[in-house]
């Protein structure tokens, strides 16, 4: 290694860990006005404050949420635990969840927070993916619809919250008092995904989170009609023809795989 690459490794491991970049400190020129531990501890902040302003910019309403004091302890906790391998900060934070589980255990609903607002990310950072219509299927004979199978957009995520995230979220989006932290009964599923170029999100029942990951793990029209069939008394095949049109509308299927021969 050169003088030069070391001596950026050694800068490197200043940034990240004071403690194990201690050798670069003796690289720089000692000041009787600015001593080398104040003159590095302004690059060592900065350095910390654009990371700070990147979980900022990718987690605004759990910022919001936990006011400006909390966030900054909590983002700087984060900084100390997972150590940026990203040349891109988009991709920064993606163990937010994880980390506010472990950190704030008292404050649940800042993990599912989190974990919406990087859901929401993910789905507008998607690949972009061609559009199946509804008059896209118009041609299909009615013998061939039970072994259609159906390619999703790739920005689609499903997210179930067991809090009143998307209210409080809501309110806070629309720089309003939020309402008053709840724990649901039950679990919701919450479907994620992108059209004209705008991250959207809506809740699903329980019929139609079983025949999306149906369809969206390949099973065929006529598979997914056949499981709903199992746990329901009504007409599965008009269910999911229902559900298929909405998804359709929703523009979330990009491809269809017609039975071939």
């Amino acid at each position: 290694m050169s003088q030069l690459a070391q001596l950026q490794a050694d800068f490197q491991a200043y940034l990240i860990d004071d403690i194990r970049g201690r050798a670069f400190t003796k690289a720089i020129v000692n000041d009787t006005k600015v001593g080398v531990k104040k003159r590095l501890s302004i690059y060592a902040d900065a350095y910390r404050l654009r990371i700070i302003e990147a979980l900022a910019n990718t987690y605004p309403k759990l910022k919001a949420l936990l006011g400006e004091a909390l966030f900054n302890k909590t983002a700087r906790s984060y900084i100390v635990a997972h150590t940026s391998t990203f040349r891109n900060m988009r991709w920064y934070g993606h163990e937010m969840r994880a980390h506010l589980l472990y950190t704030l255990p008292e404050y649940p609903i800042a993990a599912e927070m989190a974990a919406f607002e990087w859901a929401l990310g993910l789905a507008f950072d998607a690949e972009d993916t061609p559009i199946l219509a509804l008059q896209d299927l118009a041609n299909i004979p009615p013998e061939n619809w039970a072994d259609l199978r159906f390619k999703f957009q790739s920005a689609i995520q499903v997210l179930p919250l067991r809090w009143n995230t998307i209210a409080v979220w809501k309110a806070l989006d629309a720089e309003e008092q939020p309402p008053i932290l709840e724990q649901l009964s039950i679990y919701t599923t919450w479907l994620i995904w992108r059209k004209n170029y705008n991250s959207q999100f809506r809740s699903m029942e329980e019929l139609e989170v079983l025949a999306l990951d149906l369809a969206m793990t390949n099973a065929s029209f006529g598979e997914t009609c056949e499981k709903l069939q199992e746990v329901m008394n009504d007409d599965a095949t008009m269910l999911a023809a229902q559900y298929l049109a909405g998804w359709l509308e929703a523009s979330m299927i990009s491809e269809l795989q017609a039975k071939t021969n």
